[in-house]
Formats: structure tokens, C-alpha cells, sequence
């Protein structure tokens, strides 16, 4: 996992993980701030320093569903990505409309139920295995349901009986992809 000089998010050094970026958004002119669940730490917010450069060689590496391995070094609010490289694009899912809106419905849920940074092996799964069926040609309701529930499952919920429901009550918030969703499944 990590060499001698690289350590976890706490400490001081450079270190590694593989993660899928399931949000960003604009800071300052060139910057970007991006939120990615990775396998190592759980969700981390990072910050892409001049990424929306039309230089920046690290930008197509820090787009949305794109699953990466990271280099991250500790910063003053957040850490900074010092590069990275796309270990998988799923290039199905970014041609398909209606299984986008999944995608982001599945970040918008894992963004919202999870609060920071922890490791947990069972959602990392859940998130990778999830974008590899939608980077298929399959039924999706199976794959948003098997989701819904597993996810309830890892974070102690139990089964829920109106999924949606439970989970803006349970996070203050509406879940806004889940209008888009509804138009397609």
C-alpha cells in the first residue's frame, strides 16, 4: 500500500490511494475542489490546484466518474492532488445519459450519508462494483436497489421501507439527482 516515506492523510508526507471522483466544483479561477471516495481512506476532499487550466496535466485525470490513483499532499485547509492517473474511465457510463444521472445519484448518496474521512472496505466495494455494472449494458433498477439497500446495510441502517424518503429525513436535505432519476427508471 505505502512505501517508507509515504504515509496516511494525517501525517506530514506524500501518500497514495485509488479513489473514483464523485464531486467537484469551482474554487477560485483555477482551482478546483473535489470530492473523491477512494479505497484507502474513504471520502476525502481535496483541492486540484490550477487543474482548470486548459494546460493543467493532471485535469482529465480529475473529471467526474473517473475512477484514479492519486498523489496527495497535505495542505492548510485541504490536501492538494499532486497527480494522478485514470485507472478506469467507464467510458459506457459517460455515454449514456440515463446511466449518468445513476452516477450521480450514487455520489450524490455517498456524498451525503458519508460524513469524512474512514475507511470502509464494504462501500469502496459497493461504489467500484457499482459503476463497473453501469459501465455495462444491464438493467439498471437491479443495480439502483442493490445499491440503495447495501448502502443503508454498511452504514447500520437496516432496510428502509420508502429509501428516499429515510434518507432526506435522515440528512436535513433533498436529493436532488434522484428528480432526474425518476424520469428515466
Amino acid at each position: 500500500m505505502f512505501g517508507q516515506n509515504e504515509v496516511g492523510p494525517l501525517d506530514c508526507m506524500l501518500y497514495k490511494t485509488e479513489g473514483i471522483i464523485i464531486k467537484n466544483s469551482n474554487l477560485g479561477e483555477f482551482d478546483k475542489l473535489i470530492t473523491v471516495y477512494t479505497q484507502d481512506f474513504g471520502k476525502l476532499i481535496i483541492k486540484g490546484k490550477a487543474v482548470r487550466k486548459n494546460q493543467a496535466k493532471l485535469k482529465g485525470h480529475l473529471e467526474l466518474f473517473l475512477y484514479s490513483h492519486l498523489m496527495i499532499a497535505p495542505g492548510r485547509g485541504f490536501d492538494i492532488i499532486t497527480g494522478a492517473e485514470t485507472i478506469e474511465s467507464f467510458p459506457y457510463l459517460h455515454q449514456s445519459l440515463p446511466f449518468l444521472f445513476v452516477a450521480y445519484y450514487f455520489s450524490e448518496l455517498i456524498d451525503k450519508l458519508v460524513a469524512g474521512p474512514e475507511k470502509d472496505e464494504q462501500i469502496w466495494q459497493l461504489l467500484l462494483g457499482s459503476f463497473n455494472q453501469l459501465n455495462q449494458e444491464q438493467e439498471v433498477k437491479p443495480i439502483i436497489s442493490g445499491f440503495e439497500s447495501k448502502l443503508l446495510e454498511f452504514l447500520g441502517y437496516g432496510q428502509q421501507n420508502n429509501f428516499i424518503e429515510f434518507v432526506q429525513e435522515l440528512t436535513n436535505d433533498r436529493i436532488n439527482s434522484y428528480q432526474q432519476l425518476t424520469k428515466y427508471f
